[in-house]
């Protein structure tokens, strides 16, 4: 078969951005519909936080045509004057970043006590973490990057990319009902095709500085480092009609599964006619296990693993080695010269979704005023040395909204599991909605001390009759 060439030495430059990013930062990126969280104009996104939240929806049926949403958290750059510089210092360094793209997704309820959901998305998670080093702009050179950090006891630091489709397959249902209160449960059955990953590590790299006469020297002296990336960059054909499906042919096939619960409780003075329903509860709370299971992907063959470091190995001598790289084969050949054993990576590998427990709770407040809650916990942290995992970063988010039918203000305060604590908005207009997880990115672009941010937008369809909504749910069954 033929090596698409120009795929395998994208992934070369995948893993080399990666990695000496993580190592260097020399110079240098989902979160999730946050504000919709708790409505029950959400429509089928809802299940992206709870898989019961279906059957709680007031249409009948609905149709997001498409929703994306990008979000990034970096604690090493910042803009001034609208240039982006690199906080200098020796302490931690992280760049997360992930996008989420939703192409289709349709919610039908045929009662009131069932609801079906399908859809189809597309998503990436990109971590980058190091141990205490010191970064600068400026940086031009592998000397120049060992002499700051020539008081640091060793290197080490992670790269982990993850990209996948998903096929959502949703179904809630009630599970109780008295004149107080209503019990909803739900799962969502993920599919996922794995399109592309990839993954470096450095392990306690560290060095000695030697001086001779006015000539400064740097040598390893121990340590170990890794990469890998999926094979689909290597096993698709080049120049082809159909190169695209065949990339996506190649990925591996694995399950995931989403599962909740939600409780509506009711006004007890509601008049004995009136139908409990969704949009008349006095309190909702949910909680929900989101994204079970991992994405497998089948390595490369040139994926490897790197430990001990060969004699002599000094800065110059690495520069030499690594310049001028064409192709993932040069980066391992090259590597294998440096370190003193290399170890071809396992056929697959996989890389652990964003497994997270979610607890929501909405609280109407009168005249189409809700206050919601969010708190997100991680059940896994990201540490990429020994296990490939990818993490979702809410933690705690408080969102006031105004909403109608066809209108809709929300004011997102978030903090998140990097300790930013961020102002978003969002506004719906019909059947559009759009936001930004930071309003900075709008007020002052040009001056932050940091880029963390993002934005979304959703396009969904409806019943536009807020009167055959009610209709409709008021109906008893």
């Amino acid at each position: 078969m033929q090596v698409n060439k120009r795929l395998k030495n994208k992934s070369l430059y995948l893993i080399l951005a990666g990695l000496t990013t993580s190592l260097f930062f020399m110079r240098a990126n989902a979160q999730s519909y946050k504000p919709t969280y708790g409505s029950a104009f959400a429509g089928s996104t809802s299940i992206f936080n709870n898989p019961a939240s279906s059957v709680n929806q007031a249409f009948k049926w609905e149709a997001t045509i498409l929703s994306a949403q990008a979000n990034l958290n970096s604690n090493v750059f910042y803009i001034q004057n609208d240039s982006i510089g690199i906080h200098e210092g020796m302490f931690p360094k992280y760049f997360h970043g992930n996008v989420d793209v939703n192409l289709l997704n349709l919610l039908y309820k045929p009662n009131n006590k069932q609801a079906f959901s399908v859809g189809i998305r597309a998503r990436t998670f990109n971590h980058i973490k190091t141990e205490p080093l010191v970064a600068v702009n400026g940086i031009e050179s592998i000397h120049d990057f060992f002499k700051l950090n020539r008081q640091t006891p060793y290197l080490e630091a992670f790269v982990t990319h993850s990209g996948w489709l998903e096929g959502n397959f949703n179904y809630s249902q009630e599970i109780f009902r008295n004149q107080k209160s209503t019990l909803t449960a739900g799962l969502t059955l993920q599919i996922n095709k794995s399109i592309s990953g990839a993954y470096a590590t450095v392990n306690k790299l560290s060095y000695l500085e030697s001086t001779n006469g006015i000539d400064t020297a740097y040598t390893l002296t121990a340590g170990g480092a890794s990469f890998g990336y999926s094979s689909n960059y290597d096993e698709t054909i080049a120049g082809t009609a159909n190169a695209g499906t065949d990339f996506v042919k190649n990925g591996k096939t694995s399950l995931g599964l989403s599962m909740g619960a939600e409780y509506l409780l009711y006004n007890t003075e509601a008049h004995s006619f009136q139908t409990n329903h969704a949009l008349n509860y006095a309190l909702k709370i949910g909680v929900s296990i989101m994204d079970i299971g991992g994405v497998s992907y089948k390595n490369s063959v040139t994926s490897s693993l790197f430990n001990g470091v060969r004699p002599n190995m000094t800065d110059p001598l690495i520069s030499r080695k690594t310049t001028g790289l064409q192709n993932s084969d040069q980066l391992r050949d090259s590597l294998a010269t440096i370190f003193a054993s290399t170890t071809p990576m396992p056929e697959t590998f996989t890389i652990t979704k964003p497994t997270r427990f979610n607890l929501n709770i909405d609280k109407p407040i009168g005249n189409d005023f809700y206050f919601n809650a969010d708190l997100t916990v991680n059940m896994h942290a990201s540490a990429g040395l020994t296990k490939r995992r990818v993490r979702d970063l809410n933690l705690i988010t408080v969102t006031p909204r105004y909403e109608t039918l066809h209108f809709g203000v929300f004011v997102p305060v978030q903090y998140n599991t990097q300790g930013q604590l961020m102002l978003g908005g969002a506004i719906k207009l019909g059947p559009l909605t759009v936001g930004v997880h930071r309003l900075s990115w709008l007020t002052n672009s040009s001056n932050m001390d940091n880029i963390s941010g993002g934005g979304y937008l959703m396009l969904s369809i409806h019943p536009m009759s807020l009167k055959k909504i009610k209709t409709i749910i008021d109906c008893p069954e």
